[in-house]
């Protein structure tokens, strides 16, 4: 047996309720003949007749009570899938899904998400910390932080930029008493570094520096440690395991507190883009408006904070605000 059309369950509960057609019809502004044909035509389907019929009233069957308590719990539950819906529009509820990877939820979320769950009590969040490549639409994620040198287009997802920050050279005031400090971004590869595993090639890393003069270089060496965890690529480099090219804002307390040092000052690499990325906003959820909001409007100031080495009126450190397209 094949399904009827579910909108068939739904007359026929409306007939019942309102204990007849004329009155179902005057409830719901659909004809009385429109019910009526397509009752009969559930009855014809099912095999078996649901109504007792009389020119003055109607009664079930035996055979249509049992139907109707179950059609009763399927078209409730339809209701109320609507209703929720519609009170998911009015105010921010539910739960909103976000990916980032981990260091940037320790760097940036960690300060500011306490205060948008305080203004926002009906919200929960999941927040998924990991280093793996997700696919916003396919895994089901509202939206996505990202800090990466180039961002290429992709289809169906909006790109709001919050703003940029260097990637410097850092390593640990000891290492660098004990082995020397490079004067030229030609001396890197003889010392010990620490490098993003996605980026070796043959073996080698490829550091692309430039300086406030315009001139550039571009550094390959053998690193010691490679791994795409940030935060372990940061704590070896606090441990004294070489020299590596970090994003400012991770390095910038450290630095300040003397865990590490700006290694070659005067060069930097292509900054990391700072972004959200979230599915076109048609019928978004005020709920997931109310993150997006909420990130756009106080992250770009924690860039810039934990940005300290920075002057932000230089070319390569700068806060970039944008409007959805």
């Amino acid at each position: 047996m094949t399904l009827p059309d579910l909108n068939d369950l739904l007359y026929f509960v409306t007939v019942v309720r309102n204990r007849g057609f004329t009155a179902a019809a005057r409830a719901t502004g659909i004809e009385k003949t429109r019910l009526s044909r397509r009752v009969a035509e559930l009855e014809k389907q099912l095999g078996v007749r649901l109504l007792h019929r009389s020119t003055r009233r109607i009664g079930l069957t035996e055979a249509g009570e049992q139907f109707y308590e179950c059609c009763l719990v399927v078209v409730e539950e339809a209701e109320a899938a609507y209703e929720s819906i519609a009170s998911l529009r009015k105010e921010p509820v539910g739960t909103v899904r976000m990916t980032c990877p981990p260091v940037l939820a320790q760097t940036y979320l960690a300060s500011i998400l306490p205060a948008y769950l305080a203004r926002h009590p009906m919200v929960n969040l999941h927040i998924e910390a990991t280093d793996h490549a997700v696919d916003l639409i396919e895994d089901r994620f509202d939206l996505a932080l990202l800090a990466r040198p180039q961002l290429n287009a992709m289809a169906g997802i909006v790109i709001r930029n919050l703003g940029n920050a260097r990637r410097i050279l850092v390593a640990a005031p000891r290492f660098l008493n004990e082995t020397g400090r490079p004067a030229t971004p030609d001396e890197i590869p003889n010392f010990a570094t620490l490098g993003r595993a996605s980026d070796v090639r043959d073996g080698k890393v490829r550091w692309e520096m430039s300086n406030q003069a315009g001139e550039a270089c571009l550094v390959s060496h053998f690193p010691r440690m490679q791994t795409n965890d940030l935060r372990l690529q940061f704590e070896a480099a606090i441990g004294g395991a070489g020299i590596a090219l970090l994003p400012e804002p991770i390095v910038a307390v450290s630095i300040k507190k003397g865990l590490l040092e700006h290694v070659l000052p005067a060069w930097s690499a292509l900054s990391n883009r700072l972004c959200l990325a979230y599915p076109a906003p048609r019928g978004m959820l005020p709920s997931v408006r109310s993150v997006l909001d909420f990130l756009s409007e106080h992250l770009p100031a924690v860039i810039q904070a934990r940005s300290v080495i920075a002057d932000t009126n230089q070319a390569d450190f700068s806060i970039v605000r944008s409007v959805d397209p």
